[in-house]
């Protein structure tokens, strides 16, 4: 995905805080995946650097640039999203994300862009779990109705043998007589 692809979703997003980020949006091309798509981002203090935070229709991404070189980037799968909560202090915000036992915390978001931020990782994972059910529920009607084919197949064969037993059977006895 290009930088250009990047700052429409952005801009689509109505992403307005990107307070020291603007490294970590030029990165962005070389972590978004083409088939994903930016629901929200804003900036905030993550293990003690300021960050890009992103929630995409798959993931949400912590992403920090080096001054001088390097990207680090954590991120968590939505399917592995078990809680969000957030807080509003006076001037800053925080958001806490639980996935597992672990429960990551992000600060010093804006207080304008916090509600936003949570509200969108909750919706994001649900609809990325309900994506998953759909998708298995799916699979499993087009194994069933593989089954249920298999065994129409099935009927039919036999039944196609029991007619011929019953042609024979009645030839036989016309010959017996």
């Amino acid at each position: 995905m290009d930088l250009e692809t990047i700052i429409k979703q952005l801009e689509k997003a109505n992403v307005t805080d990107t307070f020291g980020t603007k490294k970590e949006i030029k990165a962005l091309p070389e972590i978004i995946n083409d088939d994903e798509t930016i629901l929200y981002a804003t900036s905030g203090f993550f293990e003690g650097n300021t960050v890009l935070i992103v929630c995409t229709d798959s993931r949400i991404l912590f992403i920090d640039k080096g001054l001088i070189y390097g990207v680090k980037s954590y991120e968590i799968p939505l399917d592995m999203v078990n809680g969000v909560s957030y807080s509003i202090g006076l001037v800053f915000g925080k958001v806490s994300v639980v996935n597992g036992a672990i429960t990551n915390e992000i600060d010093n978001i804006d207080k304008k862009t916090v509600s936003i931020l949570a509200d969108t990782i909750k919706k994001a994972a649900n609809d990325y779990k309900n994506k998953l059910k759909q998708s298995t529920i799916s699979s499993n009607v087009n194994i069933n109705t593989t089954d249920s084919d298999s065994i129409t197949q099935l009927l039919n064969v036999n039944s196609e043998i029991l007619h011929e037993l019953k042609a024979i059977r009645h030839l036989l006895e016309k010959d017996s007589y």
